[in-house]
């Protein structure tokens, strides 16, 4: 997910106000341009890089052990077995931190503005025409 910002931030600065605006949200470094919100073991999300024009922030699970699990699993179980599982129970709380961040990120940096759902599918219907 893209987030318009209209005032560049660092990855540095942001820990510090998502720890303070998340105290339930654990937030770490992944390397020097990833930074890492975890909400226990399976909810979380992950902000790449620091772009000038925008934040990407994306979905996924908190920890490299995590990831390799679930990997693991549709190796040994097949796809569909563990893509229900993901997609039933896992997913929603990934969806749930990415949201949070999105709109805290939103609000600090960018315009305030949240599109809901009927504003971002009018912006496609007019990107197509």
């Amino acid at each position: 997910m893209k987030v318009n910002v209209e005032r560049p931030y660092t990855l540095a600065e942001l820990k510090p106000q998502l720890e303070a605006e998340f105290p339930e949200y654990q937030v770490k470094f992944r390397g020097p341009k990833m930074l890492v919100i975890s909400q226990g073991k399976i909810g979380g999300a992950i902000i790449f890089g620091e772009k000038p024009k925008f934040a990407r922030i994306q979905e996924s699970f908190p920890t490299m052990g995590g990831q390799m699990l679930f990997a693991l699993s549709l190796v040994l179980l097949g796809v569909m077995i563990p893509l229900i599982v993901f997609m039933t129970s896992m997913k929603p709380k990934q969806v749930k931190v990415r949201d949070a961040v999105a709109n805290f990120i939103r609000k600090e940096y960018g315009t305030g503005a949240i599109p809901t759902k009927k504003e971002e599918l009018a912006t496609a219907d007019l990107l197509d025409a």
